[in-house]
């Protein structure tokens, strides 16, 4: 949604736009079938990239956000924020299960991302990541951001990297909007 909102906004394809994210669990069937999948935590608890961290927790929220182009933000007096450098999207390819994110998709992305923003990984600070707290899925997110970041720089450790899941759960379809929410908070 973000980024389709972004990509209208530099179009010219609309004046502003409102991008976010909702997600409800109404029905009893879902928990029965992640824990027949055994993809919930044993713990009850998410622990994004954390040591025994073993599965996901479900959350509920819903967010959004109004996206204007700069000038035209600042120009209205809007309290701004945070700024949308760049933005891009993929398919996650080839895998081996549904579960499992492959990190040269993710590598590739995010190398997009980057140069499309024209931004040195080197500055970046911190990462809001998806982090579900499992672990097949984290140590592959940090494959792929540590493969989209060689490319820049053999530097480590200078980046934190977190993910608003170990508070929250994982909102499935709000999960975009609960990370940029964190960091725009972060920020503030």
């Amino acid at each position: 949604a973000l980024h389709l909102a972004c990509s209208g906004l530099m179009r010219g394809e609309c004046e502003f736009a409102i991008a976010g994210g909702v997600n409800v669990s109404l029905h009893p069937n879902k928990y029965l079938n992640l824990g027949q999948g055994k993809f919930v935590s044993s713990k009850g608890r998410c622990e994004s990239f954390g040591e025994g961290a073993d599965g996901y927790v479900p959350g509920e929220g819903v967010g959004a956000v109004l996206l204007k182009p700069l000038a035209r933000a600042i120009a209205d007096g809007d309290q701004i924020y945070g700024i949308i450098k760049g933005t891009a999207i993929n398919h996650g390819g080839k895998t081996n299960g549904y579960t499992v994110p492959n990190p040269n998709a993710q590598a590739t992305i995010i190398g997009q991302a980057l140069k499309d923003a024209k931004i040195d990984p080197r500055t970046i600070s911190y990462i809001e990541a998806h982090g579900t707290g499992t672990s097949l899925g984290d140590p592959i997110e940090i494959t792929g951001l540590t493969r989209a970041f060689d490319k820049y720089t053999k530097d480590r450790q200078f980046c934190a990297i977190g993910s608003v899941k170990s508070n929250i759960g994982h909102c499935e379809s709000a999960a975009g909007i609960a990370g940029l929410t964190k960091v725009l908070l972060q920020m503030k």
